[in-house]
Protein backbone atom coordinates (compact mmCIF):
# COMPACT_ATOMS: atom_id res chain seq x y z
CA UNK A 1 0.00 0.00 0.00
CA UNK A 2 2.88 2.35 0.79
CA UNK A 3 4.22 1.90 -2.72
CA UNK A 4 0.93 1.83 -4.66
CA UNK A 5 1.73 5.09 -6.44
CA UNK A 6 -1.66 5.52 -8.13
CA UNK A 7 -5.24 5.64 -6.93
CA UNK A 8 -6.22 2.73 -9.18
CA UNK A 9 -3.48 0.48 -7.77
CA UNK A 10 -4.29 1.48 -4.19
CA UNK A 11 -8.01 0.85 -4.75
CA UNK A 12 -7.18 -2.61 -6.08
CA UNK A 13 -5.01 -3.47 -3.07
CA UNK A 14 -7.51 -2.05 -0.56
CA UNK A 15 -10.38 -3.97 -2.18
CA UNK A 16 -8.39 -7.22 -2.00
CA UNK A 17 -7.60 -6.66 1.66
CA UNK A 18 -11.07 -5.43 2.67
CA UNK A 19 -12.66 -8.26 0.67
CA UNK A 20 -11.29 -10.69 3.24
CA UNK A 21 -13.84 -9.32 5.71
CA UNK A 22 -17.43 -10.45 5.25
CA UNK A 23 -20.69 -9.01 6.53
CA UNK A 24 -20.40 -10.99 9.76
CA UNK A 25 -17.01 -9.36 10.41
CA UNK A 26 -18.44 -5.90 9.78
CA UNK A 27 -21.30 -6.60 12.16
CA UNK A 28 -18.86 -7.74 14.86
CA UNK A 29 -16.75 -4.64 14.30
CA UNK A 30 -19.82 -2.40 14.61
CA UNK A 31 -20.95 -4.28 17.73
CA UNK A 32 -17.57 -3.42 19.27
CA UNK A 33 -18.22 0.28 18.65
CA UNK A 34 -21.72 -0.05 20.10
CA UNK A 35 -20.22 -1.59 23.21
CA UNK A 36 -17.59 1.17 23.51
CA UNK A 37 -20.26 3.86 23.33
CA UNK A 38 -22.58 2.24 25.86
CA UNK A 39 -21.79 4.79 28.59
CA UNK A 40 -22.08 7.88 26.39
CA UNK A 41 -25.11 10.16 26.83
CA UNK A 42 -28.01 8.63 24.95
CA UNK A 43 -28.77 11.65 22.73
CA UNK A 44 -25.12 11.85 21.59
CA UNK A 45 -24.87 8.08 21.14
CA UNK A 46 -28.03 8.04 18.99
CA UNK A 47 -26.44 10.58 16.62
CA UNK A 48 -23.00 8.95 16.61
CA UNK A 49 -23.85 5.30 15.93
CA UNK A 50 -25.47 5.82 12.49
CA UNK A 51 -22.32 7.67 11.40
CA UNK A 52 -20.10 4.86 12.69
CA UNK A 53 -22.28 2.44 10.72
CA UNK A 54 -21.77 4.61 7.63
CA UNK A 55 -18.04 4.73 8.28
CA UNK A 56 -17.90 0.91 8.31
CA UNK A 57 -20.65 -0.53 6.11
CA UNK A 58 -21.01 2.22 3.52
CA UNK A 59 -17.26 2.62 3.02
CA UNK A 60 -16.82 -1.17 2.68
CA UNK A 61 -19.66 -1.35 0.17
CA UNK A 62 -18.34 1.59 -1.87
CA UNK A 63 -14.84 0.11 -1.97
CA UNK A 64 -15.95 -3.33 -3.14
CA UNK A 65 -18.43 -1.85 -5.61
CA UNK A 66 -15.68 0.32 -7.09
CA UNK A 67 -13.43 -2.70 -7.51
CA UNK A 68 -16.06 -5.11 -8.83
CA UNK A 69 -17.55 -2.63 -11.30
CA UNK A 70 -14.15 -1.98 -12.85
CA UNK A 71 -14.45 1.74 -12.13
CA UNK A 72 -11.33 1.56 -9.97
CA UNK A 73 -9.31 0.92 -13.15
CA UNK A 74 -10.34 4.36 -14.40
CA UNK A 75 -8.91 6.23 -11.41
CA UNK A 76 -6.11 8.27 -12.93
CA UNK A 77 -4.86 10.24 -9.96
CA UNK A 78 -1.46 9.81 -8.40
CA UNK A 79 -1.44 9.43 -4.65
CA UNK A 80 -0.39 12.22 -2.35
CA UNK A 81 2.92 11.68 -0.54
CA UNK A 82 0.87 11.50 2.66
CA UNK A 83 -0.48 8.10 1.63
CA UNK A 84 2.88 6.38 2.17
CA UNK A 85 3.18 7.95 5.62
CA UNK A 86 -0.41 6.91 6.37
CA UNK A 87 0.18 3.25 5.57
CA UNK A 88 3.44 3.22 7.53
CA UNK A 89 1.44 4.57 10.48
CA UNK A 90 -1.18 1.84 9.92
CA UNK A 91 1.51 -0.86 10.03
CA UNK A 92 2.87 0.55 13.30
CA UNK A 93 -0.60 0.76 14.86
CA UNK A 94 -1.51 -2.80 13.85
CA UNK A 95 1.81 -4.23 15.07
CA UNK A 96 1.41 -2.49 18.42
CA UNK A 97 -2.19 -3.69 18.82
CA UNK A 98 -1.13 -7.26 17.93
CA UNK A 99 1.02 -7.38 21.06
CA UNK A 100 -2.10 -7.49 23.22
CA UNK A 101 -5.15 -8.19 21.01
CA UNK A 102 -6.26 -9.31 17.58
CA UNK A 103 -5.71 -6.26 15.34
CA UNK A 104 -8.04 -7.37 12.53
CA UNK A 105 -10.78 -4.80 13.08
CA UNK A 106 -8.29 -2.01 13.68
CA UNK A 107 -6.67 -2.96 10.37
CA UNK A 108 -10.05 -2.89 8.62
CA UNK A 109 -10.83 0.49 10.14
CA UNK A 110 -7.62 1.91 8.70
CA UNK A 111 -8.20 0.25 5.30
CA UNK A 112 -11.64 1.84 5.03
CA UNK A 113 -10.36 5.20 6.23
CA UNK A 114 -7.50 5.03 3.71
CA UNK A 115 -9.99 4.36 0.92
CA UNK A 116 -12.23 7.22 2.00
CA UNK A 117 -9.35 9.68 2.37
CA UNK A 118 -7.03 8.83 -0.53
CA UNK A 119 -9.44 7.46 -3.14
CA UNK A 120 -12.66 9.36 -2.47
CA UNK A 121 -11.04 12.51 -1.07
CA UNK A 122 -13.52 12.57 1.82
CA UNK A 123 -13.02 12.68 5.59
CA UNK A 124 -12.79 9.32 7.33
CA UNK A 125 -15.58 10.50 9.63
CA UNK A 126 -18.61 11.10 7.38
CA UNK A 127 -20.25 14.49 7.09
CA UNK A 128 -22.63 14.83 10.03
CA UNK A 129 -20.47 12.86 12.47
CA UNK A 130 -21.07 14.53 15.84
CA UNK A 131 -18.47 15.47 18.41
CA UNK A 132 -19.08 15.97 22.12
CA UNK A 133 -20.59 19.42 22.52
CA UNK A 134 -22.79 19.18 19.43
CA UNK A 135 -20.49 20.23 16.58
CA UNK A 136 -20.28 18.02 13.49
CA UNK A 137 -18.07 17.26 10.52
CA UNK A 138 -19.61 19.46 7.84
CA UNK A 139 -19.21 20.41 4.20
CA UNK A 140 -19.56 23.94 2.95
CA UNK A 141 -18.96 25.12 -0.61
CA UNK A 142 -16.96 22.00 -1.44
CA UNK A 143 -14.74 22.17 1.65
CA UNK A 144 -14.95 19.65 4.48
CA UNK A 145 -14.92 21.26 7.93
CA UNK A 146 -13.96 19.55 11.17
CA UNK A 147 -14.28 21.07 14.64
CA UNK A 148 -11.45 18.89 16.01
CA UNK A 149 -8.94 18.68 13.13
CA UNK A 150 -6.17 20.67 14.80
CA UNK A 151 -6.70 19.15 18.24
CA UNK A 152 -5.37 15.69 17.35
CA UNK A 153 -1.73 16.78 17.41
CA UNK A 154 0.23 14.30 19.47
CA UNK A 155 -2.50 11.64 19.37
CA UNK A 156 -0.78 8.45 18.25
CA UNK A 157 -2.14 6.75 15.15
CA UNK A 158 -4.72 9.50 14.55
CA UNK A 159 -6.43 9.81 11.17
CA UNK A 160 -6.58 13.60 11.43
CA UNK A 161 -3.17 14.49 9.94
CA UNK A 162 -4.17 12.70 6.74
CA UNK A 163 -7.78 13.85 6.53
CA UNK A 164 -8.85 16.23 3.75
CA UNK A 165 -11.05 18.18 6.17
CA UNK A 166 -9.78 21.53 7.41
CA UNK A 167 -10.12 22.94 10.88
CA UNK A 168 -13.38 24.88 11.07
CA UNK A 169 -12.86 28.55 11.88
CA UNK A 170 -16.34 28.91 13.31
CA UNK A 171 -18.64 26.49 15.12
CA UNK A 172 -20.05 23.67 12.99
CA UNK A 173 -23.30 23.06 14.83
CA UNK A 174 -25.92 21.62 12.44
CA UNK A 175 -27.92 24.86 12.58
CA UNK A 176 -24.88 26.83 11.35
CA UNK A 177 -25.59 25.63 7.80
CA UNK A 178 -28.72 27.77 7.80
CA UNK A 179 -26.75 30.72 9.17
CA UNK A 180 -24.00 30.33 6.54
CA UNK A 181 -26.62 30.21 3.77
CA UNK A 182 -28.28 33.33 5.16
CA UNK A 183 -24.94 35.18 5.30
CA UNK A 184 -23.99 34.07 1.77
CA UNK A 185 -27.33 35.27 0.42
CA UNK A 186 -26.88 38.61 2.19
CA UNK A 187 -23.33 38.94 0.79
CA UNK A 188 -24.58 38.16 -2.73
CA UNK A 189 -27.33 40.76 -2.50
CA UNK A 190 -24.89 43.37 -1.18
CA UNK A 191 -22.48 42.53 -3.99
CA UNK A 192 -25.28 42.83 -6.55
CA UNK A 193 -26.41 46.26 -5.35
CA UNK A 194 -22.82 47.50 -4.94
CA UNK A 195 -21.77 46.41 -8.43
CA UNK A 196 -25.03 46.94 -10.31
CA UNK A 197 -24.28 49.15 -13.31
CA UNK A 198 -27.67 49.05 -15.05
Amino acid sequence: MEEAGTQSRLAEILADEAGRFDLHDLERMYAGFVDKTRNLPENYRDLLLPKIKEQIFTAHHRLLLLARSGDGDELAGTLSPDSSAYFRMVASAVIEKARTKDPSFLYLKYLLAGFTIFILGEPAHPVGTPFPGGQIVDKWEGIYLCPARDYAEGVRFALCPFCPAVQATEPTYPEMRRERKRRRKHESLNNYWTNYKG
